[in-house]
């Protein structure tokens, strides 16, 4: 059989329910192989064998002692590609079955065959993992090569030496799935998702998509990362009112050949990964994120350092609302008029709390020169916030 015992068994189950009688699936040996009778399964049945033997349109059995195996029914040939490839059997009378052989017989050819390319449809899905996979982790030796990788590619419609910009996704929940099928729950949630993400690409074969441990990754085919970041956007959003989750988002630069990609990949996975420390924005650009990753390289004592020495004796509340005034006042570009809308107060309220923070601080948000100090420690406090140690 072209696909699995238990997918027949699934198959038997789907035809039962539909007529309310019994039905078996026999392999092309004449064994029952599926049936709604699990007491049948494993036996041989001299029927279906005639069948197959003699190319037989159907077979009627009206006494079941003339078939070893066989009770009264109609058995026909399942006939894939003009190859017999088993047959399936309806228990009961003449005249009950006969005319819902044919029926019975197209409908298990169509969940055969949809089945068969369902299992197609995956393989190529794992190979075309596998080949990501190489593309991006292997080290190149004699099975390896550029010319190897490039012969695999084509091979699975894949052409490697178009330009290419990375993204890497991470997915939270925004509820905590807590018990023992916690994930199981997250599993299916990525594997829902994913088909969604496969509908955004599939006007362009040369995207390509995979999941790479808890991330999941795009290829996309394509030199724009701002026109990339768009599409990503929109993605982003649809996924997150859809299936309740925070969507972060990682974008690398643009890369043709073999090294390019891991570097785009690379970058992509650093700027998730800040998106998903930050929380400040969902969608980093790894060329924007110079600041981020020079963070990344002093360590957290002399980061929290710096910010109480900014902050001087504030307490934690203080300094997260004085982070999110800094954020707010950084995003609307330092204008007085957007920032008090944005908070909803007054503008004058707002000017007394900027004077407020460079009383407090020494630093006045309002001057390019001062505001860098202020910047950089708001900074670090959102870098640090979820309590990420080293």
């Amino acid at each position: 059989m072209i696909i699995s015992v238990k997918q027949m068994q699934n198959i038997v189950e789907e035809l039962e329910d539909t007529i309310q009688k019994n039905i078996n699936i026999m392999d092309e040996k004449g064994c029952i192989i599926a049936s709604s009778d699990p007491s049948r399964i494993g036996n041989y049945h001299s029927g279906a064998q005639q069948v197959i033997n003699e190319k037989l349109d159907e077979l009627v059995i009206c006494d079941q002692d003339e078939y070893a195996g066989a009770k009264n029914g109609i058995n026909l040939p399942i006939i894939i590609e003009g190859e017999i490839v088993g047959v399936v059997g309806i228990t009961g009378e003449k005249e009950e079955v006969q005319t819902l052989g044919k029926i019975i017989q197209k409908m298990t050819k169509i969940l055969i065959m949809d089945n068969y390319q369902n299992n197609q449809k995956k393989t190529m899905e794992n190979m075309k993992n596998n080949f990501i996979f190489s593309w991006l982790f292997t080290n190149e030796d004699e099975t390896d090569t550029d010319e190897n990788i490039n012969l695999r590619g084509r091979l699975l419609g894949i052409d490697i030496n178009l330009n290419r910009v990375v993204v890497v996704m991470g997915i939270e929940s925004k509820k905590s799935d807590q018990g023992q099928h916690e994930a199981e729950i997250e599993q299916k949630r990525y594997e829902i998702i994913s088909k969604e993400i496969k509908r955004y690409l599939k006007h362009d074969s040369q995207h390509l998509f995979s999941q790479i441990g808890t991330k999941l990754v795009i290829f996309f085919h394509s030199s724009d990362t701002i026109e990339v970041m768009r599409t990503v956007g929109e993605m982003a959003k649809g996924i997150e009112k859809q299936y309740d989750s925070n969507v972060y988002c990682g974008i690398g630069t643009a890369g043709t050949n073999r090294l390019e990609i891991r570097r785009s990949y690379r970058e992509a996975n650093t700027a998730c990964n800040l998106a998903m420390r930050m929380k400040n924005r969902k969608i980093k650009l790894y060329s924007d994120a110079d600041m981020e990753l020079l963070l990344q390289n002093i360590s957290r004592h002399d980061r929290e350092m710096f910010v109480k020495r900014i902050f001087k004796d504030c307490q934690d509340s203080e300094i997260l609302k004085w982070v999110q005034l800094l954020r707010c006042y950084t995003e609307n570009n330092g204008s007085i008029t957007k920032t008090a809308e944005d908070c909803y107060i007054h503008k004058n309220t707002l000017q007394y709390r900027l004077t407020r923070l460079k009383d407090i601080t020494g630093y006045d948000p309002r001057i390019i020169k001062e505001s860098i100090p202020l910047y950089i420690a708001m900074l670090i406090y959102e870098f640090d916030y979820n309590g990420n140690t080293e």
